[in-house]
């Protein structure tokens, strides 16, 4: 079941709430989302940080959440990967601020795209 309009809005929403200088913004993706962050204090590009798939959000196994979500649920975001991605609690804001605020300034910055031959 593909990720609702409605759901990825609730989403931002939470995620726009966690008291975080950050901002986030979805892109569609292969019919689901992938959830964007940047920093509103300095000028960068947006990264990307968690996917939304079946209704479901998803962040990569980072060994600097380990402790923080230990005992977070794993699974494939999508069937026939082999590669699990701790499943977050939507509705734990205090969780979410952890995340967001530990993640955040490790992850790097996204690659250039080159541009086509014509």
């Amino acid at each position: 079941m593909p990720t609702s309009s409605e759901f990825k809005d609730f989403v931002l929403e939470c995620l726009e709430s966690c008291g975080t200088h950050y901002h986030f913004k979805a892109k569609k993706m292969f019919g689901e989302y992938c959830i964007y962050v940047w920093d509103s204090c300095e000028i960068s590009s947006p990264k990307p940080i968690f996917l939304l798939c079946d209704e479901t959000l998803f962040i990569k196994q980072h060994k600097e959440l380990a402790t923080i979500l230990e005992s977070a649920p794993k699974a494939p975001f999508y069937k026939g990967t082999k590669q699990e991605w701790h499943i977050l609690d939507i509705d734990s804001i205090s969780l979410l601020q952890e995340i967001i605020e530990t993640i955040v300034p490790l992850l790097p910055e996204p690659k250039t795209k080159k541009p086509r031959k014509q």
